[in-house]
């Protein structure tokens, strides 16, 4: 069966985000195989936050196209009611049921990919099968965090930790992946 993957970038002091939402302080830039994670999902779920931020990063936005390409892209709302973008679908409603539909159903994991409001009522719910984290040399001091007060606790189970080196500076990110114990 499918997984749901929480994958994000995160500050070293647990933010995902600039309180006003940007990721900035994020880069592409690390000695690390990409590819790997992206050809793992054909599925990306996000907040209707994230998916401004991801509308305001894309090269593509003037045509709103989907900048995660030809991944089913779910955006999560209660207050957008279409997303003006082919091939994105607005969700709102029962969460579970959603997701034990789309875990059904044949294909690669499913990429959660912000924000963390979404990723709290995925904890809660217990819908995150692993987590993958980024963690990145800086602390941002405030911000959006990663993991706003929790309503239960989370078992993980260490999965691995790799080192991934700044291809143009002398720093390194880490590369950590947990299971979320059922």
């Amino acid at each position: 069966m499918r997984k749901v993957v929480l994958g994000l970038g995160v500050s070293l002091d647990n933010y995902i985000a600039r309180k006003d939402g940007a990721v900035d302080w994020l880069s592409m830039d690390w000695d690390y195989d990409w590819t790997a994670f992206f050809a793992g999902v054909d599925v990306v779920l996000m907040g209707r936050k994230s998916w401004d931020v991801a509308l305001g990063m894309s090269p593509k936005k003037k045509s709103k196209s989907n900048p995660y390409g030809g991944m089913e892209t779910y955006v999560f709302s209660n207050t957008l009611k279409k997303s003006g973008v082919a091939g994105v679908e607005i969700v709102s409603g029962n969460l579970k049921e959603f997701i034990e539909n789309l875990k059904a159903k044949d294909g690669k994991n499913i990429w959660l990919s912000g924000g963390g409001e979404l990723a709290k009522s995925f904890l809660d719910a217990d819908l995150v099968d692993e987590i993958y984290l980024g963690v990145t040399p800086i602390l941002l001091g405030s911000g959006i965090p990663l993991f706003p007060e929790l309503i239960r606790e989370v078992p993980l189970r260490f999965v691995s930790c790799n080192i991934c080196k700044h291809k143009k500076e002398d720093n390194a990110m880490l590369e950590l992946v947990y299971e979320v114990k059922k």
